[in-house]
């Protein structure tokens, strides 16, 4: 389900009369603009499934840049969440499936990025995977009643822009020119090669 931000109830911001905006650190609470969750079976192809909604829901949001880097932290959130909480077998026995747990999946539009958070019913603080918080700007969990909810945020890229508006192109770097010297020309093999040519 998605909500707008207009159906979001947001905390009233104290004025302070101050010209410049107060630089943002971990404390501030970010106003989401839509919502949007999904509840999965902790089983392995709660990971397919929550990446076929995130790409979804980043396609509907219109922030297709963020897809490649959200699917990696969604899949190894929710990977983690199975192994801890769910049924990592692919082929589980019936008696398996009889407490089986559930996973939140919540995706928050921000103005200048996304957070992805993963609600499980493991009571411990996650370890994190360097290949999670290298994407990532800010990242952190908290307990609930019944387990632990496990966020990080992603912001969009900053491109430079031209003087119309649109995104400046990287241009790639030039490739490094090899400083070894050319090999040397054997005048005597041109000779017979070009003396073969004239005789045809």
């Amino acid at each position: 389900m998605t909500l707008t931000a207009d159906e979001l109830r947001s905390r009233p911001q104290p004025m302070n009369g101050a010209t410049i905006p107060a630089p943002r650190t971990m404390t501030d609470r970010p106003r989401p603009k839509a919502i949007a969750d999904l509840t999965l079976a902790a089983t392995p192809t709660a990971v397919s499934v929550g990446m076929m909604f995130l790409r979804y829901t980043l396609t509907e949001w219109q922030r297709p840049e963020l897809g490649d880097s959200a699917e990696a932290v969604l899949s190894g959130l929710v990977d983690q969440a199975v192994k801890l909480t769910g049924v990592p077998d692919p082929s589980p026995r019936w008696v398996e499936l009889t407490d089986l747990a559930l996973i939140r999946v919540r995706l928050v539009l921000l103005e200048h990025g996304v957070i992805v958070e993963v609600a499980d019913r493991h009571d411990q603080p996650p370890t994190w995977p360097d290949a999670v918080t290298s994407l990532c700007s800010r990242w952190n969990s908290y307990r609930t009643n019944v387990g632990r909810v496990v966020w990080c945020e992603l912001e969009s890229p900053v491109y430079e822009l031209t003087e119309n508006g649109l995104p400046k192109r990287v241009r790639p770097k030039a490739a490094d020119i090899d400083p070894r010297p050319a090999a040397p020309v054997d005048v005597e093999l041109l000779r017979r090669v070009v003396e073969g040519l004239e005789a045809l």
